[in-house]
């Protein structure tokens, strides 16, 4: 692979380095090695707000705490997770684990899934005793997930919220300083930035970031660590305190050191930004100087390399300002311009590289693209009888549908039959329905508008509109029946005698869409002018009641508009009884207009249909060579064909079909790409 992922990553990570606006120190180490009260030293908080392993339980949660002079009271900023983050980081790995001993498990997708979704029970897995046990653990953290989501669910997707110095604890702790396990917001917390003024108020822009400690960490804690380190850290403080009884190096802090290597690997070494930190434990009896003595001088045979080492004792304020932070902030104002540079030198060059290997793949690709030589037609005669037979069924066919003894031509002059009754029915309905009711309204308008005048018209438009309105009911539905049929048989004849059902896997009216979408994406689309002409013809064909029966109707209903000649000629009534005797005759007169006009337009869909295939036909297999129509018509077709010709025949063309179709998708957006690449820059420094 090229590494077009990696790029990205780097100019990423680049850019939130040289963004930072204060110095980042990060505090990593085992869990129960004195971190917290490091922190604590430094920053003058306490454990409500800095939980220490004095208490049953340390929560992962990330904690960012920052120098700020001007606050007089300490607050934070707590950052939640979205749901979607939380599923992601919090809930699938674990059933990523699970699942490779009980692979019928599948991942929750939602909260809502994950706490409906009942956990299999603790030692149902085929496994051996470690990994049985590792198991239950991880079954152990999902359940009290699952079982105290009624305490932090709401919290999910918040945006940040600011907290006071007391409410601290309750967010990133699970116990009280009691040791009472009643917090479980934290569940839901991403990370919290704590804004406090440092006991030291030389630190300047100073930010300690206090990442989960290894031994307690939950499944993905490590990659986070080092995600952390490779975007935003200055310098690390690796912590241990060996036990005084005595000390050697542990597995997981090596471990834990070699991940952290890796989060700027090659491109800027952690000797050159990382401390390693002894906690020096002196408390009566239990001092443990010779141990931390020990392990710094072992160093090299553990093949941990740093920048420093100090030995401190991490509750003692004056010791650590004066021997830690006083000598790494000398260590930042010194190098930390250099590392900057020398990373971002780093990149550069890798990204150079990345992009140098790329342009040649790119070119290496373009090349073999270029040259479609091999998938030529070196066969032309075996095609050429193959489309010949295709070609002759399709004319066949479509001449039947529309020749002289044809259904479709000896129908054009007879009645759409579902129009007709549907037509006849209303008509008939409205025959013989009595229009007293509209009278009986008449009267009341009448006496509430005080007018007779007023409330005969109002009969007249409710009258006109109603029967307008029963008219055109179901209309659309029937014409686009007649015409999908249309299109049906002539995509059946395409579709399946003429095998394109093959490729685009329909033989009815979606065929033509299908059609046109492939010839535009083709590449070749101005070389088919006419079988264009031909698909939109049939793909665009619509027939509906406003565009082909509303403006019948509405003209047959004009004696009952007041203001039309037939309606004045019945004069203006001077009573109810003869306003209600006008309106009855005025809707007989409408309705039997309505059968005269309908009994003339009964034929229009089956004549438009015939007209629409005869018109298709014509385009799409009349011979011609013009100027005006490009190439000629057989040839168009033998380009749609060839270019398909492994679908349509795949036991003759199968193998190059599909290579050539790879190529036709790949060569116009890689030659987009061998464009940008070229004239992209990457180099971002002076």
């Amino acid at each position: 692979m090229w590494g077009g992922g990696e790029l990205k990553d780097n100019l990423a990570h680049i850019q939130n380095r040289l963004l930072r606006n204060t110095l980042n120190i990060a505090v990593i180490g085992r869990a129960r090695q004195g971190k917290s009260r490091l922190l604590q030293t430094i920053t003058g908080l306490t454990s409500d707000e800095i939980p220490d392993g004095n208490q049953a339980f340390c929560t992962g949660v990330r904690s960012d705490i920052i120098n700020d002079p001007a606050t007089e009271e300490a607050y934070a900023n707590v950052n939640f997770l979205t749901e979607e983050r939380f599923i992601d980081e919090n809930i699938a790995p674990y059933f990523v684990e699970l699942q490779k001993y009980k692979p019928e498990l599948f991942t929750p997708m939602s909260i809502v899934e994950f706490k409906d979704f009942v956990l299999p029970q603790p030692g149902t897995f085929k496994a051996t005793p470690e990994d049985v046990t590792q198991m239950n653990l991880h079954l152990q953290h999902l359940k009290d997930l699952q079982e105290h989501l009624p305490q932090y669910q709401e919290y999910l997707g918040k945006p940040p919220l600011r907290i006071s110095r007391g409410q601290i604890r309750e967010y990133v702790a699970q116990d009280n300083t009691k040791g009472e396990r009643v917090y479980f917001k934290h569940m839901a917390v991403d990370s919290v930035e704590i804004f406090c003024k440092f006991p030291n108020s030389d630190v300047g822009a100073l930010r300690l970031i206090d990442l989960p400690g290894l031994g307690d960490t939950r499944i993905g804690d490590v990659d986070r660590v080092v995600r952390a380190l490779r975007d935003q850290v200055d310098l690390v403080f690796f912590l241990s305190k060996p036990s005084n009884a005595g000390a050697g190096w542990q597995d997981n802090e090596v471990y834990l050191y070699s991940q952290a290597r890796r989060a700027l690997g090659e491109k800027l070494p952690i000797e050159r930004w990382a401390f390693w930190v002894f906690n020096h434990d002196s408390r009566t009896g239990a001092d443990n100087r010779t141990q931390c003595e020990l392990l710094k001088n072992s160093m090299r045979a553990a093949q941990i390399s740093v920048a420093d080492t100090v030995i401190v004792d991490c509750t003692n304020t004056e010791e650590v300002s004066e021997k830690l932070i006083d000598k790494a902030l000398e260590h930042l104002a010194s190098n930390i311009e250099r590392n900057d540079r020398e990373y971002a030198e780093n990149i550069q060059a890798s990204l150079i590289s990345t992009m140098q290997k790329f342009r040649e793949i790119l070119s290496e690709a373009q090349m073999i693209l270029r040259d479609d030589s091999s998938f030529d037609d070196r066969d032309s005669g075996v095609f050429d009888g193959l489309f010949d037979y295709v070609w002759d069924e399709i004319c066949e066919e479509l001449q039947a549908y529309v020749e002289e003894d044809s259904v479709l031509r000896r129908n054009r002059e007879n009645p759409c039959l579902p129009l007709q009754e549907r037509i006849e029915t209303v008509l008939d309905e409205e025959d013989n329905t009595d229009v007293g009711v509209a009278a009986e309204a008449m009267k009341k308008a009448s006496r509430r508008r005080g007018g007779l005048g007023s409330a005969y018209e109002d009969c007249l438009h409710q009258l006109r509109t109603g029967l307008s309105r029963k008219m055109q009911q179901n209309l659309d539905d029937i014409l686009e029946n007649v015409l999908c049929e249309t299109k049906d048989t002539l995509c059946y004849i395409l579709g399946v005698t003429g095998r394109l059902e093959k490729r685009f896997r329909v033989h009815d009216h979606r065929l033509f869409g299908e059609l046109l979408n492939f010839i535009e994406a083709s590449g070749y689309k101005d070389e088919v002018p006419t079988l264009i002409e031909g698909f939109s013809l049939v793909n665009d064909w619509t027939m509906s009641y406003r565009s082909f029966i509303q403006h019948r109707i509405r003209s047959s209903l004009n004696a009952l508009d007041p203001l039309d000649s037939e309606c004045l000629a019945m004069g203006t009534p001077t009573s109810e009884v003869q306003a209600a005797e006008n309106l009855r005759e005025l809707y007989k007169q409408a309705i039997y207009t309505l059968r005269k006009e309908f009994d003339e337009i009964y034929s229009e869909p089956n004549k438009a249909a015939f007209a629409i295939a005869e018109e298709f036909k014509d385009i799409m297999i009349r011979p011609h060579d013009t100027k005006d129509n490009g190439p000629r018509l057989i040839n168009q077709w033998r380009k749609l064909y060839r270019s398909i010709k492994g679908d349509i025949w795949p036991e003759e063309y199968g193998t190059s079909q599909r290579r050539r179709d790879v190529c036709a998708k790949l060569r116009v957006p890689l030659m987009s790409l061998v464009a940008l690449c070229n004239s992209t820059d990457f180099t971002f420094l002076n």
